[in-house]
């Protein structure tokens, strides 16, 4: 016969796995969940720096779905996209997007650097992957919002500031599955990002596929199908240089016939 210790010790495992697996109390709670989703501190800070190869869809026709190749770079406040147009095999033209922790800037092949608002790029603290390390300092200034019947996910809103950062994690993984950065000062200058499709990435999870909505309208849709976590990302390959533009091949121009008059 089992002793009375050992039905205890049972019971006593079995509300802990239900406490664990409830809806959070806090926002801190709810913080320190999503963290162990990642696999803790030392984890999640090896995702700080990376780079990724996959494909960005084309939102310029509704007729034809077609995507373009796309490369990103991420190390700490600093960022750069990559978007490669190669019909046929051959490269044709080259966008760059980055921000270098203070502003932003697009760069076209043939066209040259144009600025944009800074934060339109910007808020990357509030965002995968720096917003798992984020939260975990905003004691007291969060709240776990109210969930609807049925509904699969725990949603946490803080302030920091005049921004309004609101987390959506799913409810059984903890892992983070959207982020809503909202000025006070002005609601509909909203910029939403949702993850998914997770995989793990040296026992890390790590999503897939970004897709994000900026004043209210599609923003960008891109799937990773390779990720490098610490990757050596010197600063001079986080904004627009030589190799960007290597290989491009421009159009042949057609002779033009003379006219017969």
């Amino acid at each position: 016969m089992n002793s009375p210790l050992v039905w205890i010790a049972a019971f006593a495992l079995a509300l802990s796995i239900v406490a664990c697996s409830g809806p959070p109390s806090n926002p801190e709670s709810a913080a320190r969940k999503m963290l162990r989703a990642y696999g803790g501190p030392t984890k999640v800070a090896r995702l700080n720096s990376f780079s990724g190869k996959g494909f960005i869809k084309d939102w310029s026709s509704e007729t034809v779905a077609r995507s373009y190749a796309f490369d990103i770079y991420r190390k700490g406040p600093m960022y750069k996209h990559k978007i490669m147009a190669a019909p046929s095999g051959m490269l044709t033209d080259v966008i760059v997007v980055y921000f270098d922790g203070t502003a932003g800037y697009a760069w076209k092949s043939g066209k040259g650097k144009t600025s944009i608002p800074a934060e339109e790029l910007g808020f990357l603290k509030y965002r995968f992957p720096s917003v798992i390390q984020w939260v975990q300092g905003t004691p007291g200034t969060g709240e776990v919002l109210p969930s609807t019947k049925g509904e699969d996910s725990i949603r946490v809103r803080y302030r920091d500031g005049d921004i309004a950062v609101t987390l959506t994690l799913d409810g059984k993984s903890w892992l983070l599955s959207g982020v809503e950065v909202k000025s006070a000062q002005d609601s509909s200058a909203a910029f939403v990002e949702s993850y998914s499709h997770y995989t793990e990435v040296d026992g890390i999870p790590f999503p897939q596929k970004f897709k994000a909505q900026y004043l209210g309208n599609r923003y960008y849709e891109y799937v990773l199908v390779r990720i490098d976590l610490e990757a050596d990302l010197p600063d001079s390959l986080l904004r627009v240089n030589a190799a960007d533009s290597a290989g491009i091949e421009r159009p042949k121009l057609e002779k033009q016939q003379p006219s017969k008059r």
